[in-house]
């Protein structure tokens, strides 16, 4: 999800951070089913410890010792459940961080699902991580959240403060030319779509063109419906459709 202050739309247009919070409270990300955690783990790039021990560390860490995570921009918690399944016998800590309360939910109900009790859950900006009084951590994962920033370099500059003296810090942020099919997306749907619509009168429109568009495919196909959007299904049942356009691709 994204901090607080302004931040910015894929095409760089400026966002007041009302309309940011806003979206994040209606349409939580990622979408998740806190019940599929009694199916699977979802594992996150750059939280795996024997990966972040082995580049990070020199391989010497003991993170059953005082060891604290920071998730800036936690969503709906892929990174802190990880990290805290990993990390549940031990007397490390995680701390999530995010400025949506409906994210926050989920990964609270995610973590009960698991009883995980090592998450410490902050409701604010990163911005605002010098006045939180956190304290300082071993590990900051901050994925998808500084290029949102008009400044992304105040943003960082929040994370290294809270950055213990040999930690380690893992950004990801979105690529420009990477995602240029998404911002061309974007593009058409606020075309389409008036800007003054509702966010859910805006997705029962997305939906029923989604809708039209399929039908139309699997009618060209002519065969069963492979083709498929994966809203409502398991991470299983996602799998089990994409192996099915795997296969029907390879005939």
């Amino acid at each position: 999800a994204v901090p607080a202050a302004v931040a910015k739309t894929g095409d760089g247009v400026a966002m007041p951070n009302s309309a940011v919070k806003q979206q994040y409270e209606e349409l939580p990300y990622p979408p998740r089913n806190p019940a599929d955690e009694a199916r699977r783990l979802v594992r996150t790039v750059g939280d795996d410890l024997v990966e972040l021990n082995h580049h990070c560390f020199a391989g010497r860490r003991d993170f059953r010792r005082d060891f604290r995570c920071l998730v800036a921009g936690g969503g709906t918690g892929d990174s802190a459940i990880f990290l805290a399944e990993q990390l549940r016998d031990c007397n490390a800590e995680v701390v999530y961080l995010d400025l949506s309360e409906a994210s926050r939910q989920v990964a609270e109900q995610r973590a009960r699902v698991r009883g995980l009790t090592n998450i410490q859950w902050v409701t604010a900006s990163l911005l605002d991580l010098p006045q939180l009084g956190l304290g300082a951590f071993d590990y900051i994962n901050c994925s998808g959240v500084l290029h949102h920033l008009p400044e992304p370099k105040d943003g960082l500059a929040c994370l290294a403060g809270a950055l213990r003296d040999g930690g380690a810090l893992y950004v990801m942020l979105y690529a420009r030319y990477g995602r240029r099919g998404v911002y061309e997306l974007q593009e058409i749907l606020r075309t389409l779509l008036p800007a003054d619509l509702p966010t859910l009168e805006k997705l029962v429109a997305i939906h029923a063109e989604r809708d039209a568009l399929l039908d139309e495919l699997n009618e060209i196909k002519g065969t069963a419906p492979f083709v498929t959007d994966g809203v409502g299904e398991t991470d299983s049942e996602r799998e089990r459709h994409e192996n099915e356009l795997i296969s029907a691709g390879a005939e």
